[in-house]
Formats: structure tokens, C-alpha cells, sequence
């Protein structure tokens, strides 16, 4: 009879004490399989918490349906979205549309991800959907779920408990700053956010040997395809944290792997960045901006400390107002509450496994509280949730241990203390609101009283820290229903009905006069951009029009039509458009090639044509019509006006000849970028398209030289033709194309070789494995034989 040895005999089964609910490793929530994260079950959670954040992302919209179409959204990505969709769709990718003018050099831009794939796709979604605001809904809603699983599967590689990571899963994406600024305005923001989720649990989970190096590569991609530099900066930031962790556990074969896909990574950064950086000579964005603090966006120490409070608005330095209209700094409503509780040395019993998330999240706590500008990083704000994201990685691992239920009076009244006091500092922030804050506070407490409960009695909470989260969302929508520190642009949405209205109006080449900004607080934002839509709202109806809004201004440009960067122009520029060129005797508004001019006046459009003669009153200043021009108002404010001759040379952008030459014809390239032009004789011809640097010209296959006017559109001097006329071409290329291009084949070289090297270390152990099991085999055959 044999005899099983007793180190193999199983443990003989024992019955739990009845304290074990809240014993040592029970977890205040419900644990997975550490041992076996992203397994089948991780999927299905994923999967779940995947719906829950998508049906969440539409409560904001009860109370405001322009909730994900507000500021920048509305006035430059989903507009220039759908100018790149339509594009695409029509068999062109461009780099740069010279008819958007200010707002058309993409690859300089850097923002609107022309490089990368899942954008351009969302560009053509946008153009096929018909409506901005549908299409703003549908992507935010994508971008803020692609942020949950990755912060779920972050979560997980630090070995938190399945329902811990869906807790804080679905927390954060619905954090202040994360829904208030990223997901309702700058959504390059929320793009770069999410995609750094992904790389950083990726990366760290291909260092461990339990990965193809291609998941992290991929994501590393998008971050830096995406165009955003705090997406760029996050990556770097992750990298080094990830490298530190690994220097700690004295693993260097893992630091090799981290820089090989850390490098394939940025090889595209140049692709990416550097037309902005080679383009700062003619904008007004500089990069080598230093280091200064006006306090603009810059959060207090105190302001972090509120992070549970739902109705607490900081007061800081930002647009419009002296305080924030929404809880900026707020994240989620437990996580004061439920410090007490929280076993926090059973948490760090192992430190080097969050050495390298310790590490993120103090980096960008100093960032957030530091200089309102950085070199290219500016208004510190906008990496509070990088900060928070490492917190709540630890908090998942806190969440996934157990409780503290000692002295269970003290920690009652702990959570207790810190609900007031977040009421009172939310109340002493703004008291005109409060009753806003004592809902909140009560709603908060009310929470908290029933977790408590719960902790107390070592029963889960991840169905009510999650509902809580829903229930908080849904005040905060009712409370804060939208950011008014930034613009409410009121855009109008559907295409079809844009083209309608404006494509029958504006013709040709257009340019509106007035600030809609200054006109939108006289006479209301309804009234006013009804005829004067901001930003580049026009590219939607298909206006070619010269008033856009862009992040990298044209300088000459802006300062010769006195415009902003999101195309408001001063009053004053509609008498120099009829004045001479310091250069030429053409007028500005020919130089341009202008079809269309917009007015908004000061005053009635009928008075503004003929001033009433007041006794005693200055005469006001008419508004001249030029030779050549009709003249009608649109309503009571706007007037329009339209050349009434066509302009020479109608199938290009030639605007101004000297008289020595003659341009007999001309054409513009197919792609709608370069120009052709043939001419006989010798001179000056001028195009109507700003010189951005990346510009090319030839003539008969020979490189001349370009030059800028003042206003900043495209001077070439033209050497004598050829008898029978010679060909100019302009062609356009974004600087530092070629090093990008080169730089992105040796990343793609550099990513082959690695997934090659992983494929053969997968294949090592089997083979080892087949070798010895011949080498076996064979010794058992010179043994029987």
C-alpha cells in the first residue's frame, strides 16, 4: 500500500473564524484571481464596466445637449474632423488646406491627429454622420470607455481586486477635470489620457514576459499620433516610472524591453511635432516659451485636498470668471470618506510594487501645483487627472485589502469630520450656493453613513460605491450642467441645414467682420452667430471661409486683419480692406480674393448705411460700399456684401500680377494644395494663400525663390518665361517631413525586430522542452536494447 508523503497531503479543510469577513485578505470588495489577471472573468468585467461608463456618459446630457459640443469641441475639432472626413472620403489626405487659411495647416497643428488611424476614422464618422453634435456625442462616449478599460486593466496589472478596479474605473473618467474640461472641450486631451492608460499597464505587462511587445508599441503610437504633448509627456513620465520599478526589482532585461518599445514609440514624434516646432518662426506660438506663472488654471494644495468634495468650485486664475463654474479638482465621493478605513500598511507591505505609481503621482502633483507655464506644457490644471490616475491605482489596492474595523467610533467620526469639512470649505468657497453645497454634503454624508454600514458589518461595496458614483454624476448634471469658464459657442449642428443657409449666402472666398464674442454679450449668442458663426464652424456648410480658429497663428496674418485666434476680427479692418497694399496697388480685399464680406456693426445696418443727423451729436461714421460691391443687411445688425464682377484667373488663387507679366492660364493641383501656373513674360505674382513654411516652387522644373507679403500670402518673383510660356508649380510638403519619414521607417524597423526577438524567445522553452524530451527517449531506447 503506498503511502502519500506528508509535505503533498492537501491541508485538511478548516472553518473560517467568524470574524473572517473582515480578517486579514477578505477585501472590502469582492477579489479576483490575482494570480490570473485579464483571464475570461476580467473580460466579462471589462465588458460590463464598458456599458456602464457609455450609459453614464449620457446623464450630463439631460441637462445640457451641448454638453460634448462646447468650446474648442465645438469650435475647431468637430468642424475640422468633418473637413478631414469629407476630405478622405473624396480621396484626399491633406497636411495643409490652404483655403481655411489660419486654421488650415493640420501638421502644424499637431492636435488633430492626421497621423493617426482611430482619428481619421472618427474624422470620416463625423463627415458621414450629418451632425455635429451626434458625432460629438458618439466619439466622447468612445474616448471616455477607452479610458475605463484602461484604467481598469492598469488596476489590474498592479494586482487589485476585480470589483476595486471597476470602482475606480468608473470613477475617474466622470472626475471634474476629466468630464468638465477633457471630455466636453479638449478632447486631444482625453485621447492622449486614455491612450496612456493603455500603454502604461501594456508596456508594464510585456516587461513581465506576458505580452506581444506589438499591444504596447500599437498604443505608444497612438499616444504620439494623437498630437497632444501632455499624451507625449505622459508616456514619458510612464516610461520612467515603470524603469524605476524595474531598477528596484533589479530587473535590467525589463528596462531593455521598456526602451525598445518606449523608442518605437517616439520615433514618430518627429513626424508629429516637428512642423509645429519648425513652423514657430511665423506663428505666434513659441516654443522656447520658459517658465512663468500668472497663476492661470493653477490649482491650490488646499483645492486637492477637496477631491471628495461634489459641489466644491476652486477659485483660480481662468477665462470669464475669477472662480471655476464646475468641481474642477473633484474626484470621486468616497475616497475621503473611506480613508479611515483603509488598511494602509497592508497596502505598502510590499512598496517596491508601487514604487513606480508613488512615483507618477507625486511627479504630477508638483506639476499640477507648480508654474502656470512650462516651455510647450502650460496651465497645470491640465494634468490633475495623470495625478489621479496614480491615486487611484492605489486606491484600488487599498480597496482590495481589508478594512480597518477597530476602534470603529473614531473612524466613524473621522469620515464624519472630513464630510463637513469639505461642506464648509465648499460653502466658504462660494456662498451664494449654498444650498447647492448642503445638497451636496448631505447627498455625500447620506453615502457615507450607508458604506460605513457596510464596512462595519464586512459586506462589499462595489454596487454602492458605484452607485454613488451615478447618484453624485447626476446631482453634479443638474447642479453644474456646463463649464462656463470656457465658451459656449452655441454651434449649430446640422450640415445639412448649415449648407442650406450659408451655402446659398456666402460665395466664394469669405470674410466676416466683428468679434461674435463682443457682439454675443450685446445682443445674445443665438441672435448674433446665426449669420456669424464662430471658430470654424463655416468648413461645415463648405465656406471658404478666412476666418478660422487655430492654436498656431499666422502672425503677419492676424496682425494685418487685427484677428484672434478664433477668427473675431476689430471693427477697423473693414475700411483697410478697400485701402492699397504698401507693396502694390492692389487693395487688401483683392490681394485676398475676397467674394464675400460679412459685417456685424455697432449699430443698425440702416444707420450704419445713412447716419441719422443728430443736433448736437457727432455724426456717426457710415459704413462706405466700394465700387464693384452690393450691399444687403441680413437682419437688424449684419450686412452683407458681394462682388459683383467675377475675379480674374477663376480657376486658381492668383490674385495680384505686376504688369510685366502675363499669366495666360491656371490651374490648381488635383489635391487642392499646390498650384499651376503658366505665364509669359517676367514679374511678380501673388498668390492668395498664406506662405507657411513647407511651400515649394518651380518653374520649368527649376526652384525660385518664395517671399511673404505683410499680410503674410505667397510673393514669387518669376524669371522670363520661355518662348512660348513657361509652368510655375507651388507645392507644399510640412517642414522636417523627410526626417520624420526617416525617423518613422526606423521605428517600424526597430518594432519588427523586436516582436522578431520575442517570437524567438517564445519558441526557446519548447524547443528546450522537445530536446529533452527526445534526449529521454532516447536513453530509455539504449536502455532496453
Amino acid at each position: 500500500m503506498s503511502v502519500t508523503p506528508p509535505a503533498l497531503r492537501p491541508p485538511a479543510p478548516r472553518r473560517p473564524p467568524a470574524e473572517a469577513a473582515v480578517g486579514p485578505g477578505s477585501g472590502l470588495l469582492p477579489k479576483g484571481r490575482l494570480s490570473r489577471p485579464f483571464g475570461r472573468t476580467d473580460l466579462g468585467t471589462a465588458a460590463l464596466v464598458a456599458v456602464v461608463v457609455a450609459v453614464l456618459a449620457q446623464i450630463p446630457l439631460l441637462t445640457n445637449r451641448f454638453f460634448y459640443l462646447w468650446d474648442d469641441s465645438a469650435a475647431e475639432f468637430l468642424p475640422v474632423w468633418h473637413r478631414i472626413g469629407a476630405d478622405l472620403l473624396a480621396g484626399h489626405w491633406n497636411p495643409l488646406v490652404p483655403g481655411m487659411w489660419n486654421g488650415g495647416n493640420f501638421a502644424a497643428e499637431a492636435l488633430f491627429g492626421i497621423w493617426n488611424p482611430v482619428e481619421l476614422l472618427d474624422s470620416v464618422f463625423t463627415a458621414l454622420t450629418g451632425d455635429l453634435l451626434i458625432a460629438a456625442i458618439v466619439i466622447k462616449t468612445q474616448f471616455l470607455v477607452l479610458l475605463t478599460l484602461g484604467i481598469y486593466a492598469v488596476c489590474r496589472e498592479y494586482r487589485a481586486g476585480r470589483a476595486a478596479a471597476a470602482v475606480v474605473a468608473v470613477a475617474l473618467p466622470f472626475s471634474g477635470f476629466t468630464l468638465y474640461f477633457d471630455a466636453a472641450s479638449w478632447i486631444a486631451g482625453l485621447m492622449g489620457f486614455a491612450w496612456t492608460a493603455h500603454f502604461w499597464w501594456s508596456a508594464r505587462r510585456y516587461m513581465r514576459g506576458r505580452l506581444n511587445p506589438a499591444v504596447p508599441i500599437v498604443f505608444g503610437l497612438l499616444i504620439v499620433t494623437t498630437g497632444n504633448p501632455y499624451g507625449l509627456l505622459g508616456m514619458v513620465v510612464v516610461a520612467c516610472a515603470l524603469a524605476v520599478e524595474s531598477l528596484a526589482a533589479d530587473d535590467r532585461h525589463a528596462i531593455w524591453r521598456l526602451a525598445g518599445v518606449s523608442a518605437v514609440a517616439a520615433s514618430a514624434a518627429a513626424l508629429v511635432f516637428l512642423p509645429l516646432v519648425l513652423s514657430a518662426a511665423v506663428t505666434t506660438r513659441s516654443p522656447g516659451s520658459g517658465i512663468m506663472n500668472t497663476g492661470f488654471l493653477v490649482p491650490g494644495v488646499g483645492d486637492l485636498l477637496n477631491l471628495s468634495a461634489p459641489a466644491y468650485l476652486p477659485h483660480s486664475v481662468s477665462w470669464h470668471m475669477a472662480f471655476w463654474s464646475v468641481p474642477a479638482t473633484y474626484l470621486a465621493w468616497f475616497i475621503a470618506p473611506l480613508a479611515p478605513w483603509l488598511d494602509w500598511r497592508r497596502v505598502m507591505r510590499q512598496p517596491r510594487t508601487l514604487i513606480g505609481v508613488g512615483l507618477l503621482a507625486v511627479v504630477y502633483l508638483a506639476m499640477t501645483v507648480g508654474p502656470s507655464q512650462i516651455w510647450l506644457f502650460r496651465w497645470p490644471l491640465r494634468v490633475i487627472e495623470y495625478a489621479y490616475l496614480g491615486l487611484c491605482v492605489v486606491l484600488a489596492r487599498a480597496l482590495t485589502e481589508s478594512p480597518r474595523t477597530d476602534l470603529a467610533r473614531r473612524r466613524t467620526v473621522a469620515t464624519a469630520v472630513i464630510i463637513l469639512v469639505g461642506g464648509y470649505l465648499s460653502w466658504s468657497a462660494q456662498p451664494g450656493r449654498a444650498g447647492t453645497v448642503i445638497a451636496a454634503t448631505a447627498l455625500v454624508g447620506a453615502l457615507s453613513w450607508l458604506m460605513v454600514r457596510k464596512v462595519r458589518a464586512g459586506r462589499p461595496l462595489s454596487r454602492l460605491l458605484i452607485g454613488g458614483t451615478v447618484a453624485v454624476l447626476g446631482f453634479q448634471a443638474v447642479a453644474f450642467p456646463a463649464n462656463q469658464n470656457v465658451t459656449d459657442w452655441h454651434p449649430q449642428h446640422d450640415v445639412a441645414s448649415m449648407k442650406q443657409h450659408f451655402g446659398t449666402l456666402y460665395q466664394g472666398n469669405t470674410l466676416m467682420v466683428g468679434d461674435p464674442l463682443t457682439e454675443a454679450d450685446r445682443l445674445g449668442r443665438r441672435r448674433v452667430w446665426h449669420d456669424l458663426p464662430g471658430g470654424s464652424l463655416l468648413q461645415v456648410a463648405g465656406v471658404t471661409s478666412l476666418n478660422n480658429y487655430t492654436g498656431v497663428s499666422y502672425r503677419a496674418y492676424m496682425r494685418h486683419l487685427c484677428m484672434s485666434y478664433y477668427g473675431g476680427t476689430c471693427q477697423s479692418l473693414y475700411t483697410n480692406l478697400w485701402r492699397k497694399d504698401t507693396d502694390s496697388p492692389a487693395e487688401l480685399a483683392d490681394l485676398l480674393r475676397l467674394q464675400t464680406v460679412v459685417v456685424q456693426t455697432q449699430q443698425h445696418v440702416l444707420d450704419a448705411l445713412n447716419p441719422p443727423v443728430v443736433p448736437g451729436k457727432k455724426p456717426a461714421k457710415p459704413l462706405t460700399v466700394p465700387a464693384g460691391w452690393s450691399v444687403r443687411a441680413l437682419d437688424d445688425h449684419t450686412a452683407l456684401l458681394n462682388r459683383l464682377k467675377p475675379l480674374p484667373w477663376p480657376d486658381g488663387r492668383v490674385s495680384y500680377t505686376a504688369s510685366s507679366a502675363h499669366v495666360t492660364a491656371d490651374d490648381v493641383a488635383s489635391d487642392g494644395v499646390g498650384e499651376t501656373v503658366r505665364y509669359t513674360g517676367s514679374g511678380e505674382v501673388r498668390i492668395a494663400a498664406l506662405l507657411w513654411p513647407g511651400w515649394r516652387a518651380t518653374v520649368d522644373g527649376h526652384q525660385v525663390q518664395l517671399k511673404g507679403t505683410d499680410v503674410g500670402i505667397i510673393k514669387v518673383l518669376l524669371p522670363q518665361s520661355r518662348k512660348g510660356g513657361s509652368t510655375l508649380k507651388l507645392s507644399f510638403r510640412p517642414p522636417g517631413y523627410k526626417i520624420g519619414q526617416a525617423m518613422a521607417l526606423l521605428g517600424l524597423c526597430l518594432a519588427a525586430l523586436i516582436i522578431a526577438l520575442w517570437y524567438r524567445g517564445k519558441r526557446r522553452p519548447r524547443v528546450r522542452v522537445s530536446e529533452a524530451a527526445a534526449g529521454t527517449s532516447d536513453r530509455s531506447s539504449s536502455t532496453d536494447s
